[in-house]
């Protein structure tokens, strides 16, 4: 009779444990802000923002005219995979700057962000992200 109460705890406890590592901060949490330039006369100068928290990457890059969603991961590293939109970004994370890559169609970006704040503990993720 008590079997079943224990297998329901002892996976209760694991889950409870796998949700407490996601809430973790990382070396790289916090709000990133800056600009991505391209080396095409034609393609215009686009703002960068970036959301992290634990290796959750959010944010979003605004071209003239047209903003869009960034979405991907760090690895332990500081090294960033993520998508614009079905495009990829490269980039890595130093200190408290940020260097990534893009192209989208046929114009490429090179991007440099800088940390505006730490992460704040006492949010997740989803908490703060949750009005992107």
């Amino acid at each position: 009779m008590n079997n079943p109460l224990i297998v329901a705890t002892v996976a209760f406890l694991l889950l409870l444990a796998q949700f407490r590592s996601v809430d973790a901060a990382g070396p790289y949490d916090g709000e990133w802000k800056g600009s991505a330039t391209s080396t095409g006369q034609r393609c215009k100068r686009a703002v960068v923002n970036l959301t992290v928290e634990g290796k959750v990457v959010l944010g979003q890059v605004q071209f003239d005219g047209d903003t869009s969603n960034i979405n991907g991961a760090v690895d332990d590293g500081g090294t960033v995979g993520a998508t614009i939109g079905f495009q990829p970004l490269r980039g890595q994370f130093t200190g408290d700057e940020f260097e990534a890559t893009f192209k989208i169609q046929d114009c490429q970006w090179d991007a440099l962000l800088r940390r505006t704040t730490a992460g704040d503990r006492s949010q997740t993720a989803s908490g703060r992200l949750k009005g992107r």
